[in-house]
């Protein structure tokens, strides 16, 4: 548990814990997490969700605020599809818990199915892309008494959704895998590294990663750096800049576009939600973010 700052009245707790799923659904789903807030009802935590894939989010006890990219609150949604993103998302947890789902953009294109770009920075009613079933899932996890019981269930929902031997398999696996390579810095290197034409891999980012090949560069590049300053806290920013960057002040302007404040201003933000998934993620799954996830 990660204690938080304030009053009495409105002191707060974040819990996080992390579940990998079935074998079978290692490639598709980069883990299922549990999100619990413990305070006084008033109380609550505000905080930034990095750029990363989409996710299905349960609320399972008490209503979240849910926003949308401008941080402007939406309608509540008991289920929620949230698309992947290209910037950070703001988020406000209030007392209650959620349960998460990670897809890797090949799960998204497996398991949901619609075009990434579709779903890409917003939030979606889950059961217009799923069906009704992911409302029955919801009752059922409603239910359950332990997380073992809840990913039992899920790993049951998603290895029934999954359509393995789809053609479009080999290409999204081709991108990704040339995606993740910190060599790849330009759009024609991403392109000779997944075996694609230019235009083909234009199509498949765009299907299955969301995003344009060139701004999916920038979010990796960018991605890995903060992953580097998490880990390397006591390092100056500048030994741990990811080759791509030409100077410090590139790397400032690249961190307002993906986190709409400067490097400083970030890291003086209490995010604890963040620090509290980050270290868990870290120990569960080996790695800090969802968008560094390997396949």
């Amino acid at each position: 548990m990660h204690g938080v700052t304030g009053g009495e009245e409105a002191q707060v707790a974040v819990g996080v814990r992390f579940r990998l799923p079935a074998p079978n659904l290692g490639d598709l789903v980069t883990s299922y997490y549990f999100v619990e807030v413990t305070g006084a009802p008033q109380a609550k935590v505000e905080d930034l969700l990095h750029p990363e894939w989409g996710n299905l989010r349960f609320q399972l006890r008490n209503d979240w605020d849910t926003l949308d990219m401008t941080g402007q609150v939406l309608a509540v949604r008991q289920v929620a599809l949230f698309g992947p993103t290209s910037r950070a998302r703001p988020v406000v947890a209030r007392p209650g818990a959620i349960l998460g789902v990670g897809f890797t953009p090949l799960g998204w294109a497996l398991l949901v199915g619609c075009p990434a770009d579709y779903a890409a920075d917003q939030v979606l009613a889950a059961e217009d892309m799923l069906g009704d079933s992911v409302l029955r899932l919801h009752n059922d996890l409603l239910l359950a008494c332990s997380d073992d019981a809840r990913v039992a269930l899920l790993d049951r929902y998603f290895g029934e959704r999954a359509v393995h031997g789809s053609c479009r398999e080999p290409v999204t696996r081709a991108v990704h895998a040339a995606l993740l390579d910190p060599g790849v810095a330009t759009v024609q290197a991403f392109a000779k590294r997944a075996n694609l034409s230019q235009s083909a891999l234009a199509r498949a980012c765009l299907r299955d990663f969301g995003f344009t090949p060139k701004i999916l560069l920038r979010r990796q590049r960018f991605l890995r750096t903060l992953a580097a300053l998490a880990a390397n806290k006591e390092q100056p920013i500048g030994d741990l800049l990811d080759g791509a960057y030409v100077d410090h002040s590139h790397f400032n302007r690249e961190f307002r576009r993906f986190m709409g404040m400067s490097p400083s201003e970030y890291l003086s933000l209490p995010r604890l939600m963040l620090r509290a998934a980050a270290g868990e993620r870290e120990k569960a799954l080996g790695a800090a973010l969802q968008g560094l996830h390997q396949l």
